[in-house]
């Protein structure tokens, strides 16, 4: 079976889903056999990571190939230039009909990108530019203090109650987005022109819920609820003490670690997770079903990963694996590398180069991330490097990286914090090397290796810039609101999620 010079994508995305929920990368539960055998159809990148684990930050660093403090989408109330190249516009001028069909948190006025479609674009976070989203833009130079948007999708979502009893936001979007990427698959055919399509979906993202038929399949059954190991509180640094707070996590992670709320919580997420899966068994059916399967590359990908209790921690923003990591495989119709595994870190910058010599698209010449597509090809192990993840975003008061090399993560919270794992002897980063001699020249080389890539001076003052000017236009939209129209419900915060 020899596909076109030019292949059909279909790229499924997920939100906030670490690896480790996923069969093909080890848990137990498998549920989500769809997905299971995608990844045993392709290549499986063992240790992917996100650039940023924050929703906005690391779809518009995924989308433009490149760091998001090159392009100050620092936070989820920052948009990017319409002037960067996307990966919109580098298949589209190769021919490709581009199209997104569901959630990808682009900020502003443009909602496209380069794309040339945006379907169920009404089940996206936004639809163009609304100042509201500046009240996440809180200042680095103010005291940690929690959400200024509030706390209920925070701590209190992780923990029963119920106002979790029906909360189908999620689902019903999820729902949008689906039944439009199904129409937009049902009308293609061997002869269309190529398309890259990105079914981008909600699921997992908190808060959880999801209709009982789904959540039954897991109730009651033994599944891998985290701990939290004994004095793991005195090993917390600065990042984490930042997050926890803007987490809410001191008010609600007694409560949220009980057997019975984990069990909840779990079950629920396992659920969210089946329904997903039905869907992308759906898609993949319907690639069949229109004589279209032996032309078409499928991509999974998730944008960062959740806490999900792990370390007595929830939602995204911290640099741990359950948090940056992500599921990544590719699977081909030819099916040459049919359970290639790829162990070298890569990250979701190597996307745009990746779709790009997929495609036979040229692409900009000033890209930090490397392709893929020699491992998506043969199976063999992309060049040794460094890979990199940033935050910058809400919730911390300092620039802060992370470097991965083979085993050995390095993590830098600048003027605060350094830390080391050396991930094959301990994948839940419990125990920080930073002290120990042995690995001294390695973490320096791992340091140097962030610095020569990031200018940390620089990122605070751009940081710091764009924090004050946000806070001063929302300052000057509730005055507005306040003075001209008091019922006017675009600022308050609970529009916003």
């Amino acid at each position: 079976m020899t596909m076109k010079d030019q292949p059909n994508i279909l790229r499924i995305m997920s939100d906030s889903l670490s690896p480790h929920f996923l069969g093909a990368y080890g848990d137990p539960v498998r549920a989500m056999p769809n997905l299971d055998a995608l990844a045993a159809s392709g290549v499986v990148f063992e240790n992917a990571y996100c650039n940023s684990p924050l929703c906005a930050p690391s779809r518009a660093s995924m989308l433009t190939g490149r760091y998001v403090s090159q392009i100050g989408a620092l936070d989820n109330a920052n948009s990017f230039s319409d002037e960067l190249p996307t990966i919109g516009h580098v298949l589209g001028a190769a021919g490709y009909e581009t199209v997104i069909a569901g959630k990808m948190h682009m900020l502003g006025c443009d909602q496209h990108h380069g794309f040339d479609k945006r379907l169920a674009l009404e089940a996206d976070y936004t639809n163009g530019y609304d100042p509201a989203y500046f009240q996440i833009a809180y200042e680095w130079e103010q005291p940690s203090g929690g959400n200024p948007c509030g706390a209920d999708w925070m701590g209190p979502s992780y923990v029963y109650s119920k106002k979790w009893d029906h909360y189908p936001r999620h689902y019903d979007a999820d729902e949008t987005i689906h039944r439009a990427a199904v129409d937009y698959l049902r009308r293609k055919t061997q002869d269309s022109p190529p398309f890259f399509c990105c079914a981008s979906y909600h699921a997992p993202h908190n808060p959880f819920w999801i209709p009982d038929r789904f959540r039954d399949r897991f109730r009651g059954k033994d599944l891998p609820l985290p701990g939290v190991p004994e004095g793991i509180d005195t090993c917390h640094g600065p990042m984490d003490k930042w997050l926890n707070d803007f987490h809410y996590v001191p008010q609600h992670v007694e409560a949220m670690m009980t057997q019975e709320n984990l069990q909840w919580l779990f079950e629920t997420f396992y659920g969210v997770l089946a329904d997903l899966d039905d869907r992308i068994g759906e898609l993949l059916a319907l690639l069949k079903a229109r004589g279209i399967d032996d032309n078409t590359v499928v991509i999974f990908a998730s944008d960062h990963g959740d806490m999900m209790g792990y370390r007595g921690m929830l939602q995204k923003r911290y640099l741990y694996d359950r948090s940056a990591r992500v599921a990544l495989f590719f699977s081909s119709p030819d099916g040459r590398q049919q359970g290639a595994r790829i162990a070298a870190p890569v990250s979701l910058i190597d996307l745009l180069p990746t779709l790009g010599e997929l495609a036979g698209a040229p692409i900009p010449d000033d890209l930090p991330g490397a392709s893929l597509a020699p491992s998506v090809a043969d199976g063999t192990e992309p060049e040794d490097r460094a890979v990199f993840c940033e935050y910058h975003g809400e919730g911390v008061h300092a620039p802060c990286f992370m470097a991965r090399k083979d085993d050995l993560k390095y993590i830098h919270v600048h003027g605060h914090e350094e830390r080391l794992y050396n991930l094959a002897d301990d994948p839940e980063e419990y125990v920080n090397l930073a002290g120990e001699k042995s690995y001294a020249p390695t973490m320096a080389r791992l340091k140097d290796a962030v610095l020569r890539e990031f200018d940390p001076e620089a990122i605070t003052r751009s940081a710091l810039r764009s924090q004050r000017c946000r806070q001063f236009i929302l300052r000057c939209a509730k005055e507005r609101a306040r003075r001209f129209n008091p019922e006017d419900d675009r600022i308050r915060p609970d529009r916003i999620f």
